[in-house]
């Protein structure tokens, strides 16, 4: 937003530089070109005079003394009868000036009795101005017998373009820098106004960003704002309020949901042991069945409370030894893999591979797919817990060999209390779930394949660390 601004700004100030400086800049040289002709132009009227009474005198010496006088520096001056024969040439350049096609056209011309005036250019390096007028015209001779002509004489005036040329390049240069000094200051401009308007909004990006991260406490700032961002930001912070108070009341509920079932259920299941005791029979097998479902409804509510905490938190993720994780709760559960009768393995990576996860999120991804893939596999059978990295992931996989799932199941594997059929009654169908949940809030992904020889293979994807590549060592 802030770099539309100032580009916006800026536009808009190039196009109105742009518009008032080129009109200015064509007047100017208009101007300049205007003045060093009426300079020329007086030059040569002062100059036809006095040539003029010479020439009418016959006094050719004169006439010369005074071109001479003249031709300086950058000026020439060429005499010439009507006829085009050269009198006078005086000046550096005068005969290169009096052959050039430019000149003889203003020479045309003043032979008819016109003075004519041109910017001659006869190469790159070598631009003047030009003037030929009619000079000379005796008044002796016109009274003189008719069987007598006046003889009529051209001169033409050569000045340099050089200052001129260097004078409109200092106009054209003092607007040019005058244009830049306008853009800097527009862009300075454009940035203070840009910034003006997109603080506001990039406080209250940070205070939706803080919010969606967890931090509930999180303000957007409204004071000394714009009718319309002070608008959104009190709707943003409405609704940081109702969220907040919102997952208030559900840790609340957690927090005495925990406290108020377990305690009952902690008591009814010491009850039911301490009845056991004293039954026999068959009732002690229905007391035992009565065990087992408390047993099965703790858990039931573990699970519950556990999802509800993993959807009502969002910590901030950080960087796990993946490998060093999954042989640590490996070694957990072989005590009860080896009792079932199962095999579990696991082989460290060459590479360890350190993923990012919340606290404590990895070990509870694990218990859940190890604890489901032993329920799924029958004796003799065989877990597999696997650590790779690659592609800038960390994938962890857990294999059963179980007697597996179709797509359609895996599909709904991680639906809330589903199970799937002849999973036994032992089950709360809320551990995928769980996973799925604590996957999403650390970032990853997770989904179940078939395995290559039966079973179900869960694979956890996870985001790898990148700050240890670019560390030494």
């Amino acid at each position: 937003m802030k770099r539309r601004l100032i580009a916006g700004f800026l536009l808009f100030a190039l196009v109105l530089v742009v518009a008032l400086e080129v009109p200015f800049g064509i007047s100017l040289s208009h101007d300049a070109r205007v003045t060093a002709f009426s300079e020329l132009r007086k030059d040569a009227g002062s100059l036809s005079v006095v040539v003029g009474t010479a020439l009418d005198r016959h006094d050719f010496a004169t006439a010369r003394r005074v071109l001479i006088r003249y031709a300086v520096e950058d000026r020439s001056a060429v005499l010439l009868e009507e006829h085009g024969q050269v009198l006078v040439r005086a000046g550096s350049k005068a005969a290169e000036e009096a052959d050039d096609p430019g000149t003889r056209r203003l020479l045309a011309a003043a032979r008819r009795g016109r003075v004519a005036t041109a910017e001659v250019s006869s190469d790159g390096d070598d631009d003047f101005l030009s003037m030929a007028l009619p000079v000379g015209a005796s008044l002796a001779v016109q009274a003189a017998p008719k069987t007598s002509k006046a003889r009529r004489f051209v001169l033409v005036l050569n000045v340099s373009a050089a200052p001129l040329h260097r004078r409109i390049a200092a106009y054209w240069l003092a607007l040019g820098l005058f244009g830049a000094g306008a853009l800097a200051v527009a862009a300075v401009l454009g940035t203070l106004i840009a910034r003006s308007l997109s603080r506001p909004v990039s406080q209250i990006e940070r205070a939706v960003a803080a919010l969606g991260a967890g931090a509930l406490s999180e303000r957007a700032p409204v004071r000394r704002r714009p009718a319309e961002l002070r608008s959104l930001g009190q709707a943003v912070n409405e609704m940081a309020d109702r969220l907040q108070e919102l997952l208030g009341a559900q840790r609340a509920f957690v927090a005495d949901a925990s406290h108020q079932l377990r305690t009952p259920m902690t008591a009814l299941r010491l009850r039911l042991e301490n009845l056991e005791r004293s039954l026999g029979g068959s009732e002690e097998e229905q007391l035992a069945l009565a065990i087992a479902e408390v047993d099965r409804l703790s858990r039931l509510v573990d699970g519950l409370l556990s999802l509800a905490r993993a959807e009502g938190s969002r910590p901030v993720r950080q960087a796990v030894e993946a490998a060093a994780v999954a042989g640590e709760r490996a070694e957990v559960w072989r005590a009860l893999a080896e009792e079932r009768q199962v095999v579990l393995s696991f082989a460290k990576p060459a590479e360890a591979g350190r993923a990012l996860a919340c606290e404590g999120h990895l070990e509870q991804i694990l218990d859940n797919l190890l604890s489901n893939a032993l329920e799924a596999t029958p004796p003799g059978g065989e877990v597999s817990l696997r650590v790779r990295r690659s592609n800038g992931e960390v994938e962890l996989r857990v294999t059963d060999s179980g007697p597996g799932m179709s797509l359609s199941e895996r599909e709904r594997a991680f639906d809330r209390f589903w199970r799937a059929d002849g999973s036994g009654s032992g089950g709360t169908g809320l551990g995928l779930a769980i996973v799925a949940q604590l996957v999403r809030v650390s970032g990853g992904s997770v989904r179940l394949e078939a395995a290559e020889k039966g079973g179900v293979e869960a694979v956890v994807t996870l985001e790898a660390d990148r700050s240890r590549a670019a560390q030494p060592g």
